[in-house]
């Protein structure tokens, strides 16, 4: 048995809230500890699979858990406040992901997030200015290029969205379109006495499915955004029919296969027959190796300029891949360098300024991004993300 797997029964044992008991060799079980941290699953490997940890590893694992367990304790209390300001203050967004997706595990705590987010769409401007009046520490939002903003307060993170998907990328801005029904079918929750707007189930399932998606397209999707969707699944009953009907509009059918082929395979997800059986095992290998959101390594994320890029060539754009990885387009750019906006004459800076970054941090591979660049290209055309021009024409 080695890592991966054992990080993958460990999980499905945690999900059912059972035991597991590993037999692994010291290097394996250190080589299972730096994985689950970067999926951030150690908290669920470890309450599984704890107790047949080596006595050497065990203390120090279980230090760190307690440590991650008790901050993300104080991050729900502390956004739970929120929620509750926002209340007194008119303002109701929409919540999605974290603390919903928690609760759907045997042990919320477990689950781990690193922020929360909230769907605030056209009433923003009030939602920032709320945000500045409860002490939260933000930049002005830039409402015309960007789709969020990052608000912190007492170690809380809240990402605000206007838009649920990222605009500087036509591909990925598309889907915003798909959002349109989601307001006028939100309901209202009770989380801990707290009156919260949410996205309807099936809603949920779909913006969990096309969140996994947007990252799957550039570096790559976690073993845990697979764990909520499985976990989402088993938790309500979704419309699969319309589920599938927005997937397939965006050709995104294929990966949402994918991912619940592996979701049945390892996490106890019924598969929905109304979408195409596709065997998820090579996408559950990249994000093993891609760590959550396709953070493992530079590389990886590097490599994602080559998915992008290609993913706006199949889209109409004329970006190539390969050169994509060394000089990616403007609207990817301005994701990490918002100041590229002001005028198209600055992207040769700010190219500049990339790859200065990467050698300073000499953990850069030009081989090494390329190769999984064109590894990750292949993964998306199996999955028919990637759609050749006779397939665009017939769609």
């Amino acid at each position: 048995m080695n890592a991966e797997n054992a990080l993958l029964i460990a999980v499905s044992a945690a999900l059912r809230g059972e035991k597991a008991e590993l037999s692994l060799s010291n290097d394996a079980w250190r080589q299972l500890i730096r994985t689950a941290e970067e999926q951030k699953l150690l908290p669920l490997v470890f309450d599984a699979a704890g107790g047949s940890m080596p006595e050497e590893l065990f203390p120090s694992v279980r230090t760190r858990v307690r440590h991650t367990v008790a901050n993300q304790l104080r991050s729900e209390a502390e956004f739970k406040k929120l929620l509750r300001e926002l209340n007194g203050l008119g303002i109701r967004p929409l919540l999605v992901k974290g603390l919903l997706c928690r609760r759907t595990y045997p042990k919320s705590d477990l689950r781990v997030s690193s922020d929360e987010d909230l769907y605030i769409r056209s009433d923003y401007p009030d939602f920032h200015a709320a945000m500045l009046s409860l002490g939260f520490e933000a930049s002005d939002p830039d409402y015309e290029n960007a789709h969020e903003e990052r608000c912190t307060r007492n170690g809380l993170l809240v990402e605000g969205h206007w838009e649920l998907f990222p605009q500087e990328n036509s591909a990925l801005n598309a889907l915003n379109s798909l959002s349109d029904g989601f307001w006028s079918r939100a309901e209202e929750r009770d989380i801990d006495g707290i009156p919260v707007l949410c996205l309807e189930p099936t809603d949920h399932m779909s913006f969990l499915l096309l969140h996994a998606y947007k990252h799957f397209v550039s570096s790559g999707v976690g073993i845990r955004q697979i764990c909520d969707i499985a976990q989402w699944a088993k938790a309500y009953d979704i419309g699969w029919q319309r589920v599938y009907e927005l997937m397939l509009s965006v050709h995104v059918q294929g990966f949402c296969a994918g991912v619940f082929d592996a979701a049945e395979k390892h996490f106890g997800m019924a598969f929905p027959e109304v979408f195409p059986r596709l065997d998820g095992d090579d996408l559950v290998r990249d994000a093993l190796l891609g760590g959550i959101y396709g953070s493992a390594d530079m590389n990886r994320k590097h490599s994602g300029s080559m998915t992008l890029g290609a993913l706006e060539a199949t889209n109409g754009g004329a970006a190539a891949p390969l050169k994509s990885a060394v000089f990616p387009s403007r609207a990817v750019m301005e994701m990490s360098f918002p100041w590229v906006k002001k005028s198209a004459l600055l992207l040769p800076a700010a190219w500049g300024v990339r790859i200065v970054r990467y050698l300073r941090r000499g953990s850069l591979s030009a081989a090494e991004s390329i190769r999984i660049g064109n590894e990750r290209i292949e993964l998306l055309k199996k999955y028919g993300i990637l759609r050749n021009d006779r397939e665009k024409a017939e769609s």
